[in-house]
């Protein structure tokens, strides 16, 4: 991260010694715990190695050995979640070139120890797996006869698997041609490789299809083929299809996991557990007899509860576990897995805890239960009644075993720690967890802070901190979300903070993500709402100073609200001398706008008239809009008299009669009481209908102004 911040701000990189410690320890630590590779790391780390062979070009190998190149692209196999894989693909291909072009260097004795003999292997699954089937398959049969032809099928196996994952069937007849073309049979193993992906992918027509395919030899399917077969039957319920396939599982002497399977399949056919207990004691009996060792066991029972879970039915599922008590068998952790699993499911938290508490006692393989335990967390998190305590205690777990914490989970403990005040807390948790989260699942992160801080039930003291923890976490955020969240400042009307925001984007060390001249009327307009003197001054400042925004005629235009909203309207007329002289001219809007500011502009009257009598000149189309503010800049200076007349003339001059915007801004912009009231008498005796409109709307209090009435003049620049 510290190379990329030096590269992007054009700073001295930082010690050789420490970004090549950095990349060695990344992928050691994906050795030690195969965690995804997600696309924002594998970004990170190619750049840093191609930074390396830059940098460090006079160093043998730029200080990387092939044994450590290796256990990178062995590394990018482990997946990531994220939609785009171009960059772990060019990272691959990469890494998979540098090995290739030392093995050339090597002599042929050499090569029989050669330390990147998997490289091949490795950048074929990273392409399988990233859709790339069909290159996968090209770097097969380029390397086959070098260095895939003594590791049998596993190279075309992963490719197979890239063909169905990519639902591509023409490309998976073509391999098996290939593969013939290369004498790989399509045996029994290469049968049972498809036949197996297509079960764990639910695909019953093609299992169907292809579980009658010729195997070379006239081989029949494996028994491992016919459970993955009977198993998907059971979950599509074509147990009647699947029913010879079990009569010829269990013609001979089945093994352990045939048994296993023909349990369940009694249980998909609607046998109880008092049926499937004697089915075990028939197992052992036969068993028994003809010396077999295998024996129901915890296993059986978890394929059972298994089942139970798949079809969302808890009270299966505990029965099934009260058979592996009656039985004398000894729950392991695949059943504490399975009892939290569907125990989480139905929302039995208590009982969930339980199951946990129980797990903790057994060694769990490959850290199976880390997803399960998110879920907890994110459940728990979002229970009525939370337990924090023991929450605390599932993420203290999953804290001291440095596991995997899933985005949804760290947005659900955000939300916990934000309406428990714990911001340190909150700080450490994002810190430690969302460096390794790709883009998107930081986007979702971050958007559930989004979420916090735009609702109006949290007070603006907690979404400031909210605020403030975003911004030093998520420094990638879009400008659109920025906008949202200054908007939400006014709205608010907090213009100190929503101004801090806007700084915020003023300061980001990344280019793209500064303000433009659209955010910077965005901003000043929403100032204009509030009237705020130091935010329209310290935005102006930034403007001043800020070299890639020329400002235009819809900037100035939001200078000049700004500045009058703040009670300076002799500096936001200003502003109009700016835009008259430019080459862009005024809108409808500027002339709208300075009529506004001459309102309450000493000798605003004369700068009104000066303005009009342009208009008049150049026969501009004078809009109701503009005659409106023309008289509130007549009557704001105490020209109510000459502004009274102009309402009189205004359906002659315009055509159109006088509406409740020109009776309510010729009230509203009256300075004193004395003369709105006799406004409001005159406009009750002239227009009794509009003014009655007029006082429909209802009256609010204005700083300076007193009871004015709900006259809309938005801020629109």
């Amino acid at each position: 991260m510290d190379l990329l911040k030096s590269m992007r701000n054009k700073e001295r990189f930082p010690p050789t010694s420490e970004t090549l410690q950095a990349f060695k320890a990344f992928f050691a630590a994906r050795r030690k715990n195969p965690t995804p590779v997600e696309e924002f790391q594998a970004s990170i780390a190619m750049r840093t190695f191609k930074h390396l062979k830059e940098i460090n070009a006079d160093q043998d190998g730029y200080g990387l050995s092939t044994e450590e190149l290796t256990n990178a692209l062995k590394a990018l196999t482990y997946g990531g979640r994220d939609q785009d894989h171009r960059v772990r693909i060019e990272f691959a291909i990469l890494l998979f070139e540098e090995i290739q072009s030392r093995k050339k260097s090597m002599e042929e004795g050499e090569i029989r120890s050669f330390a990147g003999k998997k490289a091949t292997i490795y950048l074929t699954q990273v392409l399988a797996q990233c859709r790339e089937a069909l290159k996968a398959r090209e770097l097969v049969e380029q390397y086959w006869r070098g260095d895939l032809e003594e590791e049998g099928s596993q190279a075309w196996k992963l490719v197979i698997k890239g063909f169905i994952r990519e639902k591509k069937k023409e490309g998976l007849a073509q391999t098996l041609e290939i593969m013939q073309n290369y004498n790989v049979p399509f045996g029994a193993g290469i049968h049972q490789s498809i036949v197996c992906l297509y079960a764990q992918n639910r695909n019953m027509k093609a299992v169907k299809d292809w579980y009658t395919h010729p195997i070379a030899g006239n081989a029949t399917p494996t028994s491992r083929t016919k459970v993955a077969v009977l198993k998907c039957c059971i979950q599509h319920k074509e147990l009647e299809w699947g029913q010879p396939i079990l009569e010829s599982l269990l013609e001979d002497a089945p093994d352990k996991p045939s048994w296993d399977t023909t349990f369940q399949w009694a249980a998909a056919k609607g046998r109880g557990v008092d049926e499937i207990e004697r089915m075990m004691q028939v197992m052992i009996k036969k068993n028994e007899e003809s010396r077999n060792p295998d024996r129901p066991d915890i296993n059986s029972i978890n394929g059972l509860i298994s089942l139970a879970n798949s079809a969302n039915d808890p009270y299966f599922a505990e029965r099934y576990i009260g058979l592996a008590h009656k039985m004398g068998m000894e729950l392991n952790a695949e059943t504490y897995l399975l009892q939290l699993d569907y125990r989480i499911k139905v929302g039995d938290l208590d009982g969930a805890r339980a199951a946990y508490t129980s797990l903790q006692g057994h060694e769990i393989p490959k850290q199976r239960d880390i997803p399960l335990v998110n879920k907890l967390i994110l459940a728990s998190c979002q229970a009525k009644n939370q337990d924090h305590e023991a929450i605390m205690r599932y993420v203290e777990d999953l804290n001291e075993r440095k596991a995997r914490f899933e985005p949804e989970t760290v947005a659900a403990l955000c939300i916990l720690h934000l309406n428990r005040d714990e911001i340190h807390d909150l700080i450490d948790l994002l810190q430690t967890h969302t460096f390794h989260f790709g883009l998107d699942q930081r986007a979702a992160v971050r958007d559930v802070l989004v979420d916090y801080c735009i609702d109006r039930k949290n007070s603006t003291t907690k979404v400031w901190e909210a605020y403030t923890i975003f911004i030093q976490i998520f420094n990638e955020t879009p400008n659109e979300i920025r906008l949202k969240l200054m908007k939400e400042f006014f709205g608010r009307r907090r213009c100190d903070m929503a101004t801090h925001v806007f700084g915020h984007m003023r300061q980001n060390i990344i280019r793209d993500r500064r303000p433009d001249k659209e955010m910077y009327t965005k901003c000043l307009e929403g100032i204009a709402t509030l009237g705020d003197l130091e935010s329209t001054e310290t935005v102006h400042n930034m403007l001043k100073l800020d070299s890639t925004v020329e400002p235009d005629t819809r900037l100035y235009n939001a200078l000049m609200l700004a500045y009058t909203a703040s009670g300076e309207p002799r500096r936001s007329l200003l502003f109009w001398d700016d835009i008259v002289y430019s080459r862009e001219g005024p809108t409808y809007n500027s002339i709208r706008i300075a009529l506004r500011a001459c309102e309450t502009a000493e000798f605003g009257e004369t700068k009104a008239r000066e303005i009009w009598d342009r208009l008049q000149r150049l026969e501009v189309e004078i809009t109701k809009d503009l005659y409106a503010a023309y008289v509130g800049a007549l009557t704001g200076r105490g020209k109510t008299r000459e502004a009274i007349r102009l309402v009189e003339e205004m359906e002659e001059k315009l055509g159109e009669g006088v509406d409740v915007v020109t009776l309510g801004t010729l009230y509203n912009a009256t300075p004193s009481d004395q003369g709105r009231e006799e406004v409001a008498e005159w406009a009750g005796q002239m227009y009794k209908e509009v003014w009655e409109g007029v006082v429909a709307l209802g009256r609010k209090r204005v700083r300076d102004r007193g009871l004015i009435y709900r006259i809309e003049r938005d801020c629109a620049a």
